[in-house]
């Protein structure tokens, strides 16, 4: 009987034991499998990009810039002489050459005074030749000591007073017939008109009144203003031989018209207040159609990144203290620093950071991290 009991006991104890290790294999396949799918859930799916093979090339440079036309030569004319204007020559608009009368002032009182400078001038020289031939004839008297000394002083103080006066004489006759063509008030240059300034019959005074505006047209110029980085920039590549310049020209952008100029002046000088460098474009206007005061764009290009890459502005990305970009190898996001030595809304040109062959990412920026894990999607 006591073993009996003894076998019975062996028995159940086998049996709790078996079922333990039956628990037991249950609870590690069960932690097995929750941390398998825990695993599985951490690991991020590779992110789909578009990319874009990257290839060096000479490329050609455009500045743009807002510009405002004007004119070299723009004047409001004013009287030389005092006086009732008794002529206008002109409408407004009109295109008047150089030297053409625009206005006529009163003339008697100058011809008057011409006319008396004039027959003073004729006084004076007759005086003049009298004592000349006085002075030569004592002064060959003289010399034979036919006269005293006091008489040839006499004759030629006489001489020498004549010359004088017949000198001021026709310097009074040149003036009074300077005053009387300032009567005429001619245009100084080519150009056009505006409103005239006064009436006729109206009193003018010398170099005060005004008379009329004239304003140059051909050529006419183009004023912008160019950025301290962009003169900076322009100044050190083209030094270093990162730039090349050929065939600089600049076009002019009016209502959609493009007129072909030329690059007439660059300042050397910084303006401290807005950071920009004034610059100068010039352009034939032999139609006059450009006038001065409009508004336009003027583009200047020529200049050539040498070995440059141009890549999209989408694809460039910026920190707080630089300027990067993403590109693919070996199935990761590398994280790169470039350098921008030109660019504008659609583009930019990179000097620096890149090589060939390298393969440029277009997207997916929000999800891009470095290193990240990435498939190409699609390649340009």
């Amino acid at each position: 009987r006591g073993k009996s009991m003894n076998f019975y006991i062996k028995c159940i104890k086998s049996i709790f034991f078996k079922k333990n290790i039956f628990f037991i294999l249950a609870l590690t396949l069960f932690v097995s499998a929750c941390s398998d799918n825990k695993s599985q859930e951490n690991i991020k799916p590779p992110i789909l990009v578009d990319t874009l093979e990257l290839k060096s090339e000479d490329l050609a440079l455009e500045f743009s810039y807002p510009a405002k036309l004007v004119s070299d030569y723009d004047v409001i004319l004013k009287p030389q002489v005092s006086g009732n204007v008794v002529e206008k020559l002109f409408k407004a608009g009109d295109l008047v050459s150089k030297n053409q009368t625009l206005f006529i002032i009163e003339q008697n009182k100058f011809k008057a005074s011409v006319d008396g400078a004039y027959g003073k001038a004729l006084r004076a020289r007759a005086e003049f030749e009298n004592t000349s031939k006085d002075f030569q004839r004592n002064k060959i008297l003289f010399e034979k000591k036919a006269i005293s000394q006091k008489e040839f002083d006499t004759s030629k103080a006489a001489y020498t007073s004549a010359r004088a006066e017949l000198i001021s004489a026709r310097a009074e006759l040149a003036n009074a017939r300077i005053d009387l063509n300032h009567t005429e008030i001619k245009a100084p240059f080519d150009g056009i008109v505006g409103d005239s300034l006064i009436n006729i019959g109206d009193f003018v005074s010398a170099s005060s009144s005004e008379l009329v505006r004239i304003t140059n047209l051909n050529p006419i110029y183009a004023d912008f203003y160019i950025s301290d980085i962009d003169k900076l920039n322009i100044t050190r590549n083209s030094i270093d031989g990162k730039w090349a310049l050929k065939d600089i020209n600049v076009t002019l952008n009016l209502a959609g018209q493009i007129y072909v100029g030329e690059l007439y002046f660059i300042d050397s000088v910084i303006d401290s207040s807005s950071g920009t460098v004034k610059a100068k474009a010039i352009f034939d206007n032999n139609d006059s159609i450009l006038l001065p005061g409009a508004f336009a764009t003027v583009t200047s290009s020529g200049f050539i990144q040498k070995d440059g890459f141009k890549i999209p502005q989408i694809a460039i990305q910026q920190g707080q203290n630089e300027i990067y970009v993403y590109v693919m190898s070996e199935g990761k996001a590398i994280k790169t620093n470039v350098n921008i030595s030109y660019q504008n809304n659609e583009y930019a040109i990179i000097s620096k950071g890149l090589k060939n062959g390298d393969k440029l990412i277009l997207n997916n920026f929000k999800k891009i991290y470095p290193n990240a894990d990435i498939v190409e999607m699609r390649k340009k």
